[in-house]
């Protein structure tokens, strides 16, 4: 003789908590994660943070007329190479730091990238201004 076993009701998983919490991962990403803008407006050189390094290395200043000063001496762009190199002579990092005014023509600035990558440079970083903080 067979017996009818009573059905056990199946397991049901509660849908809207593992909804909600889907939800709020969506809008936690959407607001964590930072959207550019197609057009931005350029206004350089401005940071948030400063670089906290403090080794040895040539400054190479630009201002907005083109004119070049390594390490506050005056120079022209073809003695900037002659001028880096026994500026290195006397620091073993081989860094240099290019400041360059923001309203500088840009062919200036790649310029005396260029240069100091051919008079040895190892690193080559731009210097920017600090933003004030809030």
């Amino acid at each position: 003789m067979e017996f009818m076993r009573p059905r056990k009701p199946g397991l049901a998983l509660d849908m809207a908590p593992l909804i909600d919490i889907v939800f709020q991962l969506l809008i936690f990403f959407m607001l964590s994660s930072s959207f550019l803008s197609p057009a931005i407006k350029l206004d350089l050189p401005r940071a948030a943070m400063e670089d906290p390094k403090t080794a040895e290395f040539v400054v190479v200043s630009l201002d907005r007329e083109g004119n070049i000063f390594v390490n506050t001496q005056k120079t022209s762009l073809e003695e900037l190479k002659g001028m880096i190199q026994s500026a290195f002579a006397k620091n073993e990092p081989k860094a240099v730091h290019v400041r360059g005014d923001k309203d500088m023509p840009y062919k200036y600035f790649v310029e005396v990238m260029d240069k100091a990558r051919q008079a040895g440079a190892r690193q080559i970083n731009i210097v920017h201004e600090a933003e004030p903080s809030r």
